[in-house]
């Protein structure tokens, strides 16, 4: 009788122990993970506004300049040796100073279409994609060749919105 007495006694006192244990253990766990969200929030939120900061910073457009959107480009592009034809979509979006020149990019949408397609049927798929540089130097060259197609500076930036060479 002494010794069910004892066994008793230990499986009430390993009972308590694991009514102690257990809630202290979900109450770290539920710690842990509110702690981690709220730091890793805090981490991400800081590398979102600096990002923030950065394109804020690179594309400032004043209230008097105007995007003018342009349809889409279906070009074929120079041959690379392969044998196989390669072509390029590509969409655009035209930074302008004002309406007036919006109006005029608009009226003369062949100038545009005839500046970009001829850009881009010298260029070889490995031209656009290969280097980091690749994109801006193309729209660099696309900003020129149509500004030089004008006979004056009507477009201040070029936009890809959409590219895909296949």
């Amino acid at each position: 009788m002494a010794k069910e007495n004892e066994e008793t006694e230990g499986r009430k006192k390993s009972g308590l122990k694991w009514i102690v244990i257990l809630p202290l253990i979900l109450i770290i766990a539920v710690g842990g993970g509110i702690g981690g969200t709220i730091l890793t929030s805090k981490f991400l939120s800081n590398e979102k506004t600096e990002a923030a900061k950065q394109s804020s910073n690179t594309a400032k457009i004043s209230s008097k300049q105007v995007i003018v959107p342009v349809k889409k480009f279906l070009v074929n592009l120079a041959n690379d040796g392969s044998g196989s034809d390669k072509y390029a979509r590509v969409s655009l979006s035209l930074l302008v100073a004002n309406s007036d020149n919006s109006k005029s990019v608009k009226k003369n949408t062949a100038v545009v279409r005839d500046s970009v397609i001829n850009v881009l049927r010298q260029k070889k798929a490995a031209d656009i994609l290969n280097s980091a540089d690749s994109i801006p130097n193309l729209k660099t060259e696309l900003k020129d060749n149509i500004n030089r197609a004008y006979g004056q500076q009507i477009v201040q930036e070029v936009f890809v919105t959409d590219l895909v060479v296949q």
